[in-house]
């Protein structure tokens, strides 16, 4: 079956299992690695993704939350090549010219009470570092407890798997840090913050929070974030966001835990994906008291501040907190936010959670999220398989008004087939 529109074609059935290029590389690398949906892909411009059959798709999926840009934005390519041809590929750690530049931007874009950067390569390897960073704080103030949520999801490594998912996520290290302390995360809109179920205020050191919990786009109930958030300032505990899918304009505001309260000042910001909409990059954002307290915390990488990622980086950030984007996103956000709300209406969908340029669809199953999912590619629309009831919706920041229509009208479709078990 071809398909033909303004923004796919599909000339072939899609490589999704078991095709040559996936084929090639699965025997080198560990099963842990590999995509269940495993589309090979060819090119990546704007928001349309395409493969080596010629089929070209809507991407749903900004690569994993990274392209808000677009993929191969015409400004960061020229940044790039601009200092590729400067002969400046790799700098250590030492200061250059356009690692300036970019850690100036993104303190003059960020809240003021912001005034320093970390720089790093991965969300992993930032988390880690706000861990570490809480912890030295803890220690100064006597405080020893980190607060944080079951279900959450903060990358990979030890210290991430100490404070993510819940409390057994790091058994296969038999290490354990009994002063995390995990609470349930508020799916119910009526969930209420109880204080009571944290230890004394005076021994808490932080809160490290996911701005949505990541694997359905849910999002904290307004007011039981802002009695955590007043209960945290009372203790005098420090607050982490973790950024890594909600910044950089992906809700609609530069960093997603604005879209809760204004008023909001936390003081630690952890930062990644969309930061580069290319480059491996991601950012501790936060403030000097906190980062300086032990000077000798080895906070800096390999490739801290590679010049190409800053240079990409920079020019991402220029384009993002341009006037062009956020007219862009003013137009685009509502007509987002109303399409994708009306998923919820669809057999077999039990909610849909939508705020900025990104859903998680909620299904009953993970066998019905999974089917639809594979519907959508055949169509020529690329969502986020999770692999679980859910599936996820995170476009480029760039995709058009058609483009969302077009997109969400081929999910319906595949919700509505996959209800009636009808054969692709």
């Amino acid at each position: 079956m071809t398909i033909k529109t303004k923004h796919r074609l599909m000339k072939k059935k899609p490589d999704i299992s078991d095709n040559r290029l996936f084929a090639a590389t699965a025997d080198m690398e560990p099963l842990a690695t590999q995509q269940t949906i495993q589309l090979p892909w060819k090119k990546a411009s704007g928001f349309s993704i395409y493969d080596f059959n010629g089929n070209k798709y809507i991407d749903m999926t900004s690569g994993i939350f990274v392209a808000n840009s677009g993929h191969s934005n015409k400004a960061i390519k020229v940044a790039i090549k601009k200092t590729l041809d400067s002969d400046l590929l790799f700098s250590y750690n030492y200061p250059t010219e356009v690692k300036r530049d970019f850690l100036k931007k993104l303190l003059a874009i960020s809240p003021k009470h912001f005034n320093c950067v970390m720089l790093l390569m991965t969300g992993s390897e930032t988390v880690d570092a706000a861990y570490k960073l809480i912890k030295n704080w803890g220690n100064k103030h006597s405080r020893k407890y980190i607060v944080t949520f079951n279900g959450s999801y903060h990358g990979r490594g030890l210290s991430n798997d100490l404070i993510c998912g819940s409390n057994t996520k790091a058994d296969w290290s038999g290490v354990k840090d009994k002063n995390v302390v995990f609470l349930d995360f508020p799916y119910s809109p009526d969930s209420c913050f109880d204080p009571k179920k944290l230890p004394p205020p005076e021994q808490i050191a932080g809160f490290m929070l996911e701005t949505f919990q990541g694997w359905g786009a849910w999002f904290y109930p307004h007011k039981y974030l802002c009695d955590l958030y007043t209960f945290a300032r009372k203790a005098g505990s420090l607050i982490c966001f973790d950024e890594m899918q909600s910044g950089f304009y992906r809700l609609g505001t530069l960093y997603g835990y604005m879209t809760y309260s204004p008023a909001f000042k936390p003081d630690i910001l952890c930062l990644g994906k969309g930061i580069s909409s290319s480059l491996p990059l991601a950012a501790l954002l936060t403030k000097k008291e906190i980062a300086d307290i032990d000077t000798k915390a080895d906070l800096h990488g390999t490739q801290s501040g590679n010049p190409l990622c800053c240079a990409a980086s920079l020019a991402n950030l220029k384009v993002l907190s341009g006037p062009k984007m956020q007219a862009h996103l003013k137009k685009v956000v509502p007509v987002w936010e109303k399409e994708t709300a009306a998923l919820a209406g669809l057999p077999g969908v039990k909610q849909v959670n939508t705020r900025g340029l990104i859903a998680g669809i909620i299904f009953e199953n993970a066998a019905t999220a999974t089917a639809v999912v594979t519907r959508c590619i055949y169509y020529g629309v690329l969502p986020v398989c999770t692999n679980r009831n859910s599936i996820k919706l995170a476009p480029p920041l760039c995709i058009t008004v058609d483009a969302i229509k077009e997109a969400i009208s081929v999910m319906k479709t595949a919700i509505t087939e996959a209800g009636k078990n009808e054969r692709i």
